[in-house]
This record gives structure tokens, sequence and C-alpha cells, in this order.
């Protein structure tokens, strides 16, 4: 099976060939950007052609520096004001530590720039509103790294569902470990559970459902700090009547266990695990069994090369955006997203700040307000 990305009716082939290259400028060192952004741009050419690194930049010029000289990029930036204020920037990659990506994403879209963000994009709901209303007044792309529903295989299984495979769908499982995480247990360890990888969980849930969960129930393992939680399982019940259950874990016993999760229908099963890893270790398969008739099981697999890893999906999607938004009146918008924009992270943040509360654990506290304007707006919700 082929899956063929939709490119905009009102741009010709010729004329997305003939765009400009996107100028994207990474706002932090984080040691994940050789994986989400170097890797899929150096073994795409499709995506090269479409995206050009300016530069980096960190708190230290020389930390700056010595990135761009390991990771092969032109420019450092000695502060993040600095590459803000490049007019070769179109859009910043925010990789920066979470308790100030909302900050620099606002200010990101001040300066004018579209903006992908590493997640959780957001500490809680509240900046999830304050980032979405930020695009919207300044007109600009937003976009959370929700990598895993970017990828062909989620949006097939999708696809299945809503083709009826398995009939209605009465329950969702998905487990996602900490060898999920290509930051690594170290930086799990400070966000938590949840936070690291569960808030993948949350969004592949969502888009796989097409629909708005409620929590039911939750529970936290918790780490030596009391405010982490090495481990989260919580309960959801969708409008429809299907139930699902999120497991995440940062514990080690479980850095080795596969990303998997099952969906349980009235006429049979899909079972997916590794389809998102990458760097050529996704299976790209999805075994689907069915009770009617025959009682038939087979294996399905989704036809993609080993250099499309979920990061290059996800790339192509954020310039695809842009350039889709460009073509139009009313970029930033709500209405003008071809994908899930600001607020999709605004649900998704809403369901993780829930999931805390049922765990008995309080949501995330913002750490960095917002600039200006947009602080006063976390003041008042």
């Amino acid at each position: 099976l082929k899956l063929k990305r939709d490119v905009p009716q009102n741009r010709t082939c010729c004329e997305k060939t003939m765009e400009k290259k996107l100028g994207l400028g990474i706002l932090g060192a984080a040691r994940n950007v050789p994986f989400t952004v170097l890797q899929p741009l150096k073994a795409n050419p499709d995506l090269a052609a479409r995206i050009h690194i300016v530069g980096l930049a960190s708190l230290q010029k020389t930390e700056a520096e010595a990135a761009c000289k390991d990771w092969g990029i032109e420019k450092a930036y000695g502060s993040f004001e600095d590459l803000l204020a490049d007019p070769a920037v179109d859009a910043v990659y925010n990789v920066l530590p979470a308790g100030v990506r909302c900050y620099w994403t606002v200010k990101a879209i001040l300066a004018g720039k579209h903006v992908l963000s590493e997640t959780p994009s957001v500490m809680n709901g509240w900046e999830a509103v304050a980032a979405q209303r930020a695009a919207e007044d300044h007109g600009r792309v937003l976009l959370e790294g929700t990598h895993p529903t970017c990828h062909p295989v989620t949006k097939r299984v999708r696809q299945m569902i809503l083709e009826g495979k398995i009939g209605k769908v009465e329950h969702i499982d998905l487990s996602m470990p900490v060898g999920h995480s290509l930051q690594g247990k170290m930086v799990c360890s400070k966000t938590g559970a949840l936070m690291g990888v569960g808030v993948h969980g949350v969004a592949i849930i969502r888009a796989l459902c097409g629909d708005e969960p409620m929590v039911v129930s939750a529970t936290a393992q918790q780490s030596e700090d009391p405010n982490v939680d090495s481990a989260m399982s919580c309960n959801l019940r969708f409008q429809s009547g299907a139930a699902a259950h999120i497991g995440c874990s940062i514990l080690p016993q479980m850095a080795k266990s596969p990303t998997k999760f099952t969906i349980s229908g009235t006429d049979g099963i899909i079972r997916v695990q590794e389809w998102f890893t990458g760097q050529g270790q996704s299976s790209n398969e999805i075994a689907l069994e069915q009770f009617a008739e025959s009682g038939e099981s087979y294996v399905e697999r989704v036809d993609n090369v080993v250099s499309r890893d979920t990061f290059y999906y996800q790339l192509m999607g954020f310039a695809d955006e842009i350039a889709h938004q460009k073509s139009g009146q009313n970029m930033g918008m709500p209405w003008a997203y071809v994908t899930k924009g600001p607020a999709d992270t605004v649900r998704n943040s809403a369901l993780i700040d829930e999931i805390f509360w049922k765990a008995g654990m309080k949501p995330r506290a913002t750490v960095t307000p917002a600039p200006e304007p947009y602080g006063k707006l976390l003041s008042k919700l």
C-alpha cells in the first residue's frame, strides 16, 4: 500500500517545486537534533529541497559553535534573540527545555516565525491556549511535534477503522516505555512518564479514534521526586462508547519493551508495534484479525522506504502546512490547517492535565510565563 500525501488543489506540482526553501533555525542544542532534523534532511533529497537549516542558537556562543561544528550546521548564534532577528530564518524548531518552550515559541511568533516545537510544547493547558492565541493573532503556523501521528502507519490504521475493518471500535490499549523517547531516560526522569512519553500516547489515541475522550481513572507510580511520575496508567472513555488505556513508563526495567497498540472491535483486532522508531527499525506492519465469515488473519505492510522515518513525515508536514497556508487568506487561524494545529495541542494538554488530577497529582506548573500580552492571558484562565 502506497499512501499519497495530499497536495492542496490550488497549488500545482510545478509551483510546489519552484517554491523558496523554508529557512529553519534551531532553538537549542538538544542531543536529539541529529535524529529529528538533520538525518531526515540528509537522507531524503525531496525534504532537503523544501527545508534549509540556517543555523542553531544556544545561550552560549561556544556551545552553539561546538554543536554546529559537530553536526555540520552553517551558522551559530550566541543568543536566541539573534536567531529570531535573522531574516533568513522563516521558521524555528524549538528544542529548548520544556519549562521555557512556550515562552520562546511565543517569542518566535512575535518575531514573525512559524514554529515546530518538540514535545511537550507546553507545560499545561493554559500555556497551550496562550501559544494558540499568539499564533492566531500574528498569523503564523504552530505545530507540536507529536511525530507518531504523522507516520503513514498511524494514518492507515485510522483509515482501516473508518473502513469498518474491525467493526465498531470497543477498546484501544497503548503501551509506551521510555525506550520510545529519543531524549532518553535522563530527560524523561525530570519531566516524568506522562509528559516525557505519554504526551505522544494521548495524541495517538485521539488521532486513531477521531473523538474526544474523558478521563475515567488514572494511577501514577511516583519517583523519588513526589512531583515526578515514573509510570502512569490511565483509562479513557469516548463519546462513541469505546474505551482506551494508556500505559507509559520511564522505569529502567521497561526500557526494552516495545511500543505497541491493540485496537479491539466488534468484528476484529488490529495490532501494531514499533511503527515509528525510525532509522530503519520501524516495522511498518499492521496485523489484522477479522472475526466475520472465515475469520481471516493477515499482515498489511505500509510501503515506506527506510529513510522516511517518523521525523521525515513531521518535517514534510510542517513545510506543507506553511506552504498551504501561504496560499490562503487566513494563516494561523484554526480553520486554515490541513493538519492538526495548536487547537489540537490545547485538547491534548487539557487531557494530560486531567490525567494528572485523576492520578492525585497537580498538573505541571508554568515556570516561565509567556511574553506579554500572553502572560496576562494565563492569569485570566
